[in-house]
């Protein structure tokens, strides 16, 4: 996976945990997620790669029935 695409799921990862006023950028670097150049940093790929790995995992909260 490319540095752009890693990025463009951090943000829209951010997305979700974010006020819609803050900058979604600023947000990820504040997490860490993103460097002051807005490259992925260790800890970004490691979220991407979590939830990458969230796909197959089924939701304990999904309704049954």
């Amino acid at each position: 996976m490319s540095n752009d695409d890693i990025v463009s799921r951090i943000l829209g990862f951010t997305r979700f945990l974010t006020h819609a006023a803050e900058r979604l950028d600023q947000a990820a670097l504040g997490r860490g997620w993103l460097d002051a150049h807005g490259r992925p940093t260790e800890d970004g790929r490691a979220l991407i790669e979590a939830l990458r790995g969230q796909d197959a995992t089924r939701s304990i909260y999904r309704m049954v029935g």
